[in-house]
């Protein structure tokens, strides 16, 4: 199948561009460098613990050239997903105090009598007193629905995604209804709506195989695997189009490729 040429280059954030707020050789310089080009680009994460605006003014300190427009966050995928299922405006979140805030923001209000869904995001702000009404609010039935599906953030910390398979072995037999972030397709539907471009004119660069390259597969994105200094992951069925030793080479070496894609 022949790809159209594409037009929107999507980073993921962390263990991609930076890993503990250092940004990794060479990014600042390929930045700048997409700003003078033909092709978009974006910032992307699955991290719902802050923001996007948060996320943008990050990005800014750390000295990247973007608007507020080029920053995508699992956040908003979460509220599209949120309308999308007529689920709200009331849901118990199970999140930091910033996602609770930009969902309030949106129109949804956090609320554990009157939940009509629990919504799990990566809580770095967990207690037990979160973790029991939200237990109790699952051994009840309330549809379950997440920000997105990584177990382990960067850094080694416990995500959103094992929160998930907490909330099962609660509940045997409990579905999840749906996930918002990276691979599902309600962040692929916010992406074509800012960008106004085909999910096949896409370039998706990242660290994970099970989010980053697994979403470019579900969506016929082309995909780049950064590795920067860690052992190539195992793939399994998954295939990226190219595999970087380090980000800093995609305005190196491989510039004039993706050129030609």
């Amino acid at each position: 199948m022949h790809m159209p040429r594409p037009k929107l280059i999507l980073f993921d954030l962390d263990g991609t561009l930076y890993l503990n707020g250092q940004l990794f050789p060479g990014v600042t310089e390929l930045i700048e460098k997409l700003s003078h080009s033909d092709f978009q680009y974006g910032f992307l994460t699955n991290n719902s613990t802050i923001g996007p605006r948060d996320y943008y003014r990050k990005l800014k300190g750390l000295g990247l050239k973007l608007r507020q427009h080029n920053v995508v966050t699992s956040c908003e995928a979460s509220c599209l997903m949120l309308h999308g299922l007529g689920l709200g405006p009331e849901i118990y979140v199970l999140g930091t105090r910033k996602f609770r805030h930009f969902l309030a923001s949106q129109g949804f209000i956090h609320s554990y009598s009157q939940a009509k869904a629990l919504l799990i995001g990566f809580d770095t702000e967990l207690t037990y007193r979160k973790l029991t009404e939200a237990t109790r609010l699952v051994l009840a039935g309330i549809p379950i629905v997440a920000s997105h599906p990584d177990p382990v953030c960067p850094g080694d910390l416990p995500d959103a995604g094992m929160l998930l398979e907490y909330f099962k072995a609660a509940r045997p037999g409990t579905i999840i209804q749906a996930i918002a972030g990276k691979p599902h397709r309600w962040l692929v539907e916010l992406l074509e709506q800012r960008f106004q471009v085909r999910r096949e004119e896409i370039i998706m660069v990242g660290d994970r195989v099970n989010t980053d390259m697994r979403f470019a597969r579900n969506f016929a994105m082309r995909s780049i695997l950064v590795l920067n200094g860690q052992p190539q992951p195992d793939l399994g069925e998954i295939t990226p189009d190219l595999i970087l030793p380090e980000i800093g080479q995609l305005a190196e070496q491989y510039w004039t490729l993706i050129n030609r894609w």
